[in-house]
């Protein structure tokens, strides 16, 4: 049990990880009602994300009645902003692939698909301005705020960071990792589309654990959390992909009936295909390429024994600090990778 001025240690390093992202969070809200660059969505998701792997990394030390509240108000935000964010990205792929094709026949298909992406975002450009403008008004974003302000107004100062502290950041970048690497058996087939999927998850839960407690660690351990983003972006690459891969064929059976209804024939429908096509296979060419190029980095980063580093500094650190993990613990953890 952390007695007094453990639990303080514990609260105001978990504030001081709040507050910026709070800051972040109402900060793409607003630029969001002016709607004038797609990376805000992008932006505010991750701010939230960020304020759930924190509330997650620290919830033993969160108001209990507050806590389950918060998680679900953010969780919310997160995924409601989803499905825009998607479009966006698909939007700005169809457009870098546009301009570099020379074909008419492909950017023909090309300005279809652009123009059903556009009209998707247009319908949800409102309810989008909507739930920005509510999210200003928050009491989710209210309420951590006051928490924050109430932990760091007591005027610790400079607060030493307890044994117990680097005890909770040695389990929650250990329990992460673990997620993280249980993937690892399944990458060198480049068919296991879901397994990747899921990888790239844990790669994002590890990355957010990190940043959380980079200061904790006093930036030693950043060299993991840039290759845990570099693996980030490679695996979410290669699911925007697939995503693609799965999603046209969808889109050209839609589109063919679409033209058949309105026109009575498929004739439109043939100057159309071309381009989708070109797409699909485009898709396929980008997969096989982010594929190699990832699996060529990770044996690169096992060579460096990137993850037993990272194990090895989250101990020591937690063992000079006099934290409880046991030797047998330890020594599991700091056998060589497979």
């Amino acid at each position: 049990m952390a007695n007094k001025k453990t639990d303080l240690s514990i609260q105001y390093y978990c504030a001081n990880a709040l507050r910026p992202h709070i800051d972040d969070l109402a900060k793409s809200a607003e630029r969001i009602l002016k709607r004038r660059d797609m990376e805000d969505i992008h932006d505010l998701r991750v701010a939230s994300r960020r304020i759930r792997a924190v509330l997650d990394a620290f919830d033993d030390c969160l108001p209990k009645k507050q806590l389950k509240k918060w998680k679900n108000d953010v969780r919310s935000i997160t995924k409601s902003y989803g499905k825009v964010r998607d479009i966006d990205v698909q939007l700005d792929l169809i457009n870098e692939v546009y301009s570099e094709a020379e074909d008419k026949k492909i950017k023909s298909g090309l300005r279809r698909i652009r123009l059903r992406l556009e009209q998707k975002r247009k319908a949800n450009q409102e309810k989008t301005a909507k739930k920005a403008g509510l999210l200003l008004k928050s009491s989710v974003i209210i309420d951590i705020s006051n928490w924050v302000q109430t932990i760091l107004s007591v005027g610790y100062g400079d607060i030493e960071y307890s044994p117990e502290l680097f005890q909770l950041g040695y389990k929650q970048i250990q329990s992460r990792l673990d997620e993280f690497l249980f993937y690892e058996v399944f990458i060198f087939d480049k068919n296991r589309v879901e397994e990747l999927h899921s990888m790239r998850i844990s790669a994002k839960k590890l990355r957010y654990s990190l940043e959380v407690f980079s200061d904790l660690y006093q930036h030693e351990t950043d060299f993991a959390l840039a290759v845990t983003k570099e693996t980030q972006d490679y695996l979410g690459d290669i699911h925007d992909c697939d995503v693609w891969v799965e999603f046209l064929p969808k889109f050209m059976e839609k589109e063919y009936k679409r033209i058949k209804e309105f026109y009575g024939y498929t004739r439109p429908y043939h100057r159309i295909k071309p381009g989708l096509e070109y797409l699909i296979s485009n898709r396929k060419t980008k997969r096989q390429e982010l594929y190699a190029a990832f699996i060529q980095d990770w044996k690169e980063w096992k060579l460096k024994e990137t993850w037993l580093n990272l194990r090895k500094v989250i101990f020591l650190t937690s063992l000079e600090t006099q934290s409880q993990p046991t030797q047998n613990d330890i020594s599991e953890d700091l056998e060589p990778e497979n």
